[in-house]
């Protein structure tokens, strides 16, 4: 008893003097606690021994603050390393490292990360060597993976499940057998007892007190060492100290308290505030004795995932405001990979795809304009289409805005070629001798002026040529339509449909130049001088009268055939002549 009255004060004496942050000299003490608890169990310094054993814990415990502190920078560095696009990204990581290096600068994880970010640039490795020539760490060098151990030389495992810090104690304590037991204490001797011990094993159980199961459970086990449920109420109450599961009704009010209230925050997004209630929330638990609360550490953790996304997601909403697109999407999916189905990133990775993808594709199409001036309108007015539709997903976007201005500046150039070719086609159908030229020319100025009109309605004078190019074109329609008509006519020969053929004839002057015209007004000109000569060979010398004085009228003088029309003439004189004569003979034999 002595003995460990003497170890319990030395282990006190160690732990009081123990120097903060050095893992080797915590774990040479946990070991030699570790020890002292096994040996005093069942004895009157055993309280004691668990008090100092759990102070212990509680000083190497990772659930400290600064422990906590260190172990959230480090799983924000480890995402910024891992989707690293650029030098920023890996400055950003090796700032978060350095708080945590000022923090605790023995971390392993820390030194680890900072040797990862280092490999990324030389820039980054220089930072690096500075970081650990001013905190005095000697980096370790990469061990070489080790050979796996062969089966023989694996321990053989144990017969149940069991912690570090609760030894089996069908395996380290002997069981003893005093001649009178206490109550609650010592060996068990019947199966009444053990009845009873696994009764209030279960009631201790389900009142939270985990570590009251242990010792029940070990008592148990130093009797019947393959109790089932000795053993699966120790491994449970095992399991939820080392998870830091705790009863509701043992945590303090106040802690419940701040804990709601930081929940209630999260939900309105204020992270920073709700990091402190937290916090506070969990060293009031520690206060009441309660080492580990799993469910504060966890929303610690969540709560740095959730600042952490949060900030990512601002930066690339920076990054989308500047046009880099590529970049924000980066940074929303590092966001979404640190908060899965995260709506707002997931919306915002959406977003910022469609807006590089449709952008991208209206600069392509911008640059390889292509094909007649009506399709390269067709195409212009598709690229406006797109960019204003993406320019309603970011309205302040300057790239956007230029694209929408080289579009914009693009179509004004085609339609200043419009205009200028439009022109061309109405003076070249003006010049034109041939009709069918003429109107196809014209239909060709009517499709510019009508996509002209159509790019720019308030263009006056495209309107004005278009107008003037619709009344030349129907003309021509209806010229062209009498000149068919007169041609079918002429092919009848009947003089009625020669004199309604040189009707309708006679008020196209305008298109005289036109070789079908003045085909037809030939044809038409060769019937009316066969009914003349036919008239003179009758000697019915009024009627050639009248069909050469139709000769000498429109459209058969733009043919300028006058020795023909001179030779009736002449013959329809010298008949007349010949009339006369015979009547002047006649009279004068009437006469004698």
């Amino acid at each position: 008893m002595a003995d460990l009255k003497q170890r319990i004060d030395d282990l006190r004496r160690a732990l009081q003097n123990l120097p903060e942050d050095e893992p080797d000299a915590t774990a040479q003490l946990e070991k030699d606690a570790r020890a002292l608890l096994t040996d005093a169990k069942n004895t009157p310094h055993e309280a004691a021994a668990q008090v100092l054993f759990a102070e212990l814990a509680r000083r190497g415990s990772p659930t400290s603050p600064t422990a906590a502190s260190v172990r959230g920078m480090v799983r924000r560095a480890r995402i910024r390393i891992e989707i690293a696009g650029d030098d920023d990204d890996i400055d950003e990581a090796i700032d978060i490292l350095a708080e945590a290096l000022q923090l605790n600068p023995a971390d392993e994880d820390v030194i680890a990360l900072l040797q990862e970010a280092a490999a990324r640039s030389a820039q980054a490795n220089q930072r690096v060597a500075d970081l650990f020539k001013r905190y005095n760490v000697q980096p370790p060098s990469r061990p070489e993976a080790e050979p796996p151990e062969s089966p023989a030389a694996r321990k053989r495992a144990d017969s149940y499940p069991t912690s570090s810090g609760y030894p089996a104690p069908e395996r380290d304590l002997a069981p003893e057998m005093p001649s009178r037991r206490a109550p609650g204490q010592g060996p068990l001797y019947s199966g009444s007892d053990i009845d009873a011990a696994l009764s209030e094993l279960t009631q201790a159980y389900y009142a939270g007190d985990y570590q009251q199961v242990i010792e029940q459970a070990n008592r148990v086990l130093s009797q019947q060492p393959g109790n089932p449920t000795a053993l699966e109420y120790r491994q449970k109450a095992e399991d939820n100290l080392i998870r830091g599961v705790v009863p509701d009704f043992r945590i303090p009010f106040d802690a419940r308290v701040a804990y709601n209230r930081a929940n209630s925050l999260v939900r309105a997004g204020n992270y920073d505030e709700a990091e402190r209630l937290y916090r506070q929330a969990r060293d009031l638990a520690e206060g009441a004795g309660i080492l580990s609360w799993k469910d504060a550490e966890q929303a610690l953790l969540d709560i740095q995932d959730l600042a952490l996304a949060r900030e990512m997601l601002l930066e690339g909403d920076r990054l989308i405001a500047n046009d880099n697109w590529a970049e924000a999407i980066r940074k929303y999916e590092g966001a979404l990979r640190v908060m899965p189905n995260d709506p707002q990133a997931e919306e915002r990775i959406e977003k910022a795809r469609r807006i590089q993808q449709e952008a991208d594709q209206a600069a392509v199409q911008l640059s390889v304009l292509s094909g007649t001036l009506s399709d390269q309108v067709v195409q212009l007015q598709n690229i406006l289409n797109i960019l204003t539709r993406v320019r309603q997903l970011l309205p302040n976007s300057p790239r956007l805005a230029q694209l929408n201005q080289d579009a914009n500046a693009k179509l004004n150039g085609v339609r200043a070629q419009i205009h200028d070719q439009a022109q061309a086609t109405v003076a070249r159908a003006n010049n034109a001798t041939a009709l069918e030229e003429r109107l196809a020319l014209t239909a060709e100025a009517l499709t510019l002026l009508e996509l002209g009109v159509r790019l720019d309605p308030s263009d006056a004078s495209m309107a004005e040529m278009l107008s003037n190019a619709r009344i030349d074109s129907s003309e021509m329609q209806r010229a062209r339509q009498a000149i068919e008509r007169a041609s079918a006519l002429i092919a009848q020969n009947f003089d009625t449909e020669l004199t309604q053929a040189r009707s309708m004839l006679a008020g196209l002057r305008d298109y005289a130049q036109d070789n079908r015209y003045r085909t037809v007004v030939s044809d038409l000109q060769t019937r009316f001088v066969e009914r003349a000569q036919a008239a003179i060979e009758e000697g019915d010398t009024s009627e050639a009268e009248g069909w050469l004085a139709a000769l000498r009228e429109e459209p058969f003088n733009i043919l300028g055939r006058r020795v023909e029309i001179n030779r009736l003439e002449n013959m329809v004189r010298g008949a007349q002549r010949g009339r006369r004569l015979r009547l002047g003979l006649i009279g004068t034999a009437i006469l004698l």
